[in-house]
């Protein structure tokens, strides 16, 4: 790869590991956005500012610096965008705009969904809920093209509906929101690597959130893999999900989805064509020897994924092994100090801290990915050694705020995992 150049779209914290993969390469990252001082710039060749929904000024640089190829970071709003700039400038592109239709857009999934007889969350129309005669709350309302939880909120009654749904409008780019029942039951998240047309499940896990603050949507407390609904999944779904990649047209590349699971049903509602923040792919290097960001980096500058055959490597049971992505967050504040990172990077189980935010920094934006200071990802052996590892985690990781008041909101519940129904 020496001697490629690669634009990636976006500069965010979680879009470091991918620009580093590359840069390890050989190839020479551009990484775009409009701020001058992003974490991702600092580990690029070529720090470029420019604003990615710029599509033009994209091509543009790409004819001017002869650029071989295009990824997206991490953020669902890039990926309409990643398609038009590849599309246009003639580059490999994992999706098309079938796909990105149907799973670039929360909308978009829910009406594919519908059409292959698999479940959804009950939806509501805005004039249903302003009626007289609604009485289905809590609903949660979402932007249907937005992520990290922006512009979500929980309505419990009428006098909150206006707010919330100009909230969730503002948020939307394509000015279009989501209605839907509020649910409280089990949380499924999973992820897909496709290669040369053959879908394999890379991993399942069980979400576990944090609902303490009222009134705005749920943020990510931790998951846990593999999920206790693999075989639920596999048993009702996977057949139907491979149907509908081969009908769009998806031959390469990866998919996140997480889904509800109620009354022996998963329901999906949020996808991703994208890396997340999760950042799985670390779980995945170190327990399956898969380099998902090695092959997206391949397939952008080569159009292949990989030589080897991925489905040998994927393994969602994750080889007996149990895995965590655990995250630590605080209550709206300034941050005054955290406790614990470097304890946390020496601990045994632990494979990767990512800290996003430090001493200084205001958190202001409550019921989103905002409020998450660090994730820390964590392999076991057994369920008993990662309970443990995790509950010595959350009592030594610990965020004060600028007065010297623990700031911490609730963690992981191991109790509530280890007895689960494995």
């Amino acid at each position: 790869m020496s001697g490629k150049k690669l634009l990636i779209l976006g500069a965010t914290t979680e879009t470091i590991f991918l620009v580093k993969k590359a840069e390890m390469m050989g190839v020479e990252t551009y990484v775009a956005d409009p701020y001058e001082n992003s974490p991702a710039k600092t580990f690029s060749s070529h720090p470029i500012k420019i604003d990615c929904m710029d599509v033009e000024s994209l091509l543009n640089l790409i004819k001017t610096e002869k650029i071989d190829g295009v990824l997206p970071g991490c953020a669902d709003v890039l990926v309409p965008i990643y398609e038009e700039v590849c599309r246009r400038a003639n580059k490999f592109c994992y999706v098309n705009k079938d796909i990105v239709g149907a799973f670039a857009c929360k909308k978009g999934l829910k009406e594919l969904l519908k059409k292959h007889s698999l479940p959804v969350i009950e939806e509501f129309t805005y004039d249903e809920v302003k009626g007289e005669n609604f009485n289905s709350y809590p609903i949660f309302i979402k932007p249907t093209d937005n992520n990290s939880s922006k512009g979500m909120s929980v309505v419990y009654g009428p006098d909150q509906f206006d707010v919330a749904y100009n909230k969730a409008l503002d948020n939307s780019r394509s000015k279009t929101v989501l209605i839907e029942k509020y649910k409280t039951c089990s949380d499924f998240f999973m992820g897909y690597i496709i290669q040369n047309g053959k879908v394999s499940v890379s991993f399942t896990a069980d979400r576990f959130v944090n609902s303490e603050q009222k009134g705005v949507g749920t943020i990510t407390a931790g998951m846990v893999y593999p999920s206790k609904f693999s075989k639920l999944y596999f048993d009702t779904v996977h057949a139907k999900m491979v149907k509908i990649f081969n009908e769009i047209g998806f031959k390469n590349g990866l998919m996140h989805i997480q889904g509800f699971v109620e009354n022996e049903k998963i329901m999906f509602y949020d996808p991703a064509l994208r890396i997340t923040g999760g950042q799985e792919y670390l779980l995945l290097q170190k327990i399956c020897k898969l380099d998902l960001l090695e092959c997206l980096v391949n397939f952008a500058l080569t159009g292949q994924m990989s030589s080897e055959d991925l489905s040998k490597k994927c393994d969602s049971n994750f080889s007996g092994h149990y895995g965590c992505n655990l995250a630590f967050s605080v209550k709206g504040c300034t941050i005054g100090r955290i406790d614990g990172i470097e304890y946390a990077k020496r601990h045994k189980n632990v494979i990767n801290v990512t800290q996003e935010h430090f001493p200084g920094d205001v958190i202001d934006k409550i019921g989103t990915a905002q409020q998450n200071f660090s994730r820390m990802h964590l392999i076991a052996g057994n369920r008993k050694e990662l309970k443990k590892a995790i509950d010595d985690l959350q009592k030594n990781v610990v965020a004060y705020d600028e007065h010297g008041e623990n700031a911490m909101l609730k963690g992981l519940d191991t109790s509530l995992w280890f007895n689960s129904n494995y």
